[in-house]
């Protein structure tokens, strides 16, 4: 496995095990970015681009456009403004009941509560999302022919079997089958 061209290169095409490995890099680089304190947005932005690198060698794989990948971000930033919204709502809500001197009713903090978990809520879907999409990528199958994007990936376990399953179903023998060309009775091939 090139690291390099499974974490930086846009271009070509990435089997199943490659992506689930670039996937737990992302992961865990996303856990340690908040260790870099004020370069934390340099690292997400560099993580933007390692993601559109390897879930659009993926795609590619499935024969499909890198440009699909911009649907679960599309969506994302969609409920993270919402979210914003309903979460700022609140907070002016809760500002001017302070300010207003008198004692919030059942209702005015019902309407806080409801507020901010509507804003919790497109938050925690939005990470759904990304988990749905991110299994999909993962579990389509490749292509196991060049297609637009290139030549099937090589060095990957799940292309390996998979080049090993078509092989046995084009018509040659497995290792341990016997033929019909064998002898009756050679024990060499069981």
């Amino acid at each position: 496995m090139d690291i390099g061209h499974v974490l930086f290169r846009p271009n070509g095409r990435i089997g199943q095990q490659d992506f689930w490995i670039g996937v737990l890099i992302i992961i865990g680089a996303h856990i340690l970015s908040p260790l870099l304190g004020p370069l934390q947005i340099v690292a997400w932005l560099g993580l933007v681009w390692v993601g559109f690198a390897v879930y659009g060698k993926r795609l590619h794989d499935a024969g499909r456009s890198a440009w699909l990948h911009v649907l679960p971000w599309a969506i994302w930033l969609g409920l993270m403004i919402v979210a914003a919204v309903f979460l700022a709502g609140a907070g002016v809500f809760a500002i001017i009941m302070g300010t207003n001197g008198g004692d919030p009713s059942a209702s005015d903090i019902m309407g806080l509560v409801a507020a901010g978990g509507m804003g919790l809520a497109l938050t925690g879907l939005s990470y759904v999302i990304w988990l749905v999409y991110t299994i999909w990528v993962g579990l389509l199958p490749g292509d196991t022919s060049e297609n637009a994007y290139g030549s099937p990936p090589t060095g990957d376990a799940a292309t390996a079997a998979t080049a090993s399953a078509a092989s046995g179903s084009a018509g040659a023998p497995l290792e341990g089958e016997i033929t019909r060309a064998d002898p009756p009775g050679d024990a060499s091939k069981t």
